[in-house]
């Protein structure tokens, strides 16, 4: 009986092993645009530092020459007020210190009797925009000026003016009824008589309602 013998079976090959992917390829990184990018960044920090002091420095200042200017003023020098205040104005603009300048310059400007040049200087400064309370008291130092300079009809207006920008109800109030006693020199006395009613209607709460309503009722003989 014949043996049988198995046949060695074929081996099959080793199958190739799968080469790992390749890292993604990192962009270089450019230095020199970081180093750009950090030195202007810090530059602005610098130059924000820098305008933030010098801001509160020129604010310092400006209010420190404001009081002289002021001290002087209230001793009797008003020259010398004058020439100081002019300085402040002069030195520190755009500062709160050099609006206050320019309503105080123009105060001791009333006081001195020069109420023309105060209308000159008042009606240049209102040509601008300004925070409505510097407003409100300019227009107002505008009408007494040309109240002084009997031009009533027109220092009417201001103080209507004054009372339009004040952020204030009983500055609001009182310059309403300065306007009122202006009109009323001027011979409108029905322009007095609406400045008045706007007193009484709008502002009661006011010091100003009891003589707005005693003119009122001059002007239409107690009938309101």
């Amino acid at each position: 009986m014949a043996t049988i013998v198995d046949k060695p079976s074929k081996q099959q090959p080793p199958k190739a092993a799968t080469p790992p992917a390749a890292p993604p390829t990192r962009q270089p990184v450019n230095l020199k645009l970081l180093y750009i990018v950090g030195g202007v960044l810090a530059l602005l920090a610098l130059v924000a530092w820098g305008v933030t002091v010098s801001g509160k420095r020129k604010a310092e200042f400006s209010a420190r020459a404001l009081d002289d200017a002021r001290a002087a003023a209230e001793s009797g020098n008003l020259p010398a007020a004058s020439a100081a205040l002019q300085k402040v104005i002069q030195s520190y603009p755009g500062t709160p210190a050099a609006e206050e300048a320019v309503i105080t310059l123009n105060q001791v400007r009333l006081v001195n009797g020069q109420n023309e040049l105060a209308v000159v200087n008042l009606r240049e400064y209102l040509s601008k925009t300004h925070d409505p309370q510097y407003t409100a008291a300019a227009n107002a130092l505008l009408g007494t000026a040309l109240e002084n300079a009997h031009k009533d009809a027109e220092a009417a207006a201001a103080y209507r003016a004054a009372a339009t920008a004040s952020p204030v109800d009983y500055l609001k109030a009182e310059y309403l009824v300065d306007a009122g006693r202006a009109f009323r020199t001027a011979g409108k006395a029905s322009d007095a008589q609406a400045a008045y009613q706007e007193v009484v209607q709008k502002y009661a709460k006011t010091p100003s309602v009891t003589e707005a309503q005693v003119r009122l009722s001059e002007l239409t003989q107690g009938k309101l």
